[in-house]
């Protein structure tokens, strides 16, 4: 843990121990998510990483199945929005 400070361009600085230690660098992405008005999380962000496992994830799926289920839902909401019965 450390205490940091907020620069004139909103840039907040961690703290070099920190960078040390969670090995990160310049140019590392991150998500940013407020929990409250006092308390941020940061997240490494890994494009590669995220696009690797959706296309592992991605093998998987039938797309047949997909196509289906995706019809099937939007004849649904249609009816539903529309008020159409069988």
């Amino acid at each position: 843990m450390g205490i940091t400070r907020v620069d004139g361009k909103g840039r907040i600085l961690l703290p070099k121990d920190i960078r040390n230690k969670l090995k990160i660098k310049k140019g590392d992405e991150f998500l940013i998510t407020e929990i409250d008005n006092e308390t941020i999380i940061l997240k490494r962000f890994d494009v590669k990483k995220m696009l690797k496992e959706l296309v592992e994830k991605a093998k998987d799926i039938d797309i047949d199945n997909l196509e289906r289920e995706a019809s099937e839902e939007g004849n649904r909401i249609a009816k539903e929005k529309y008020k159409i019965s069988d």
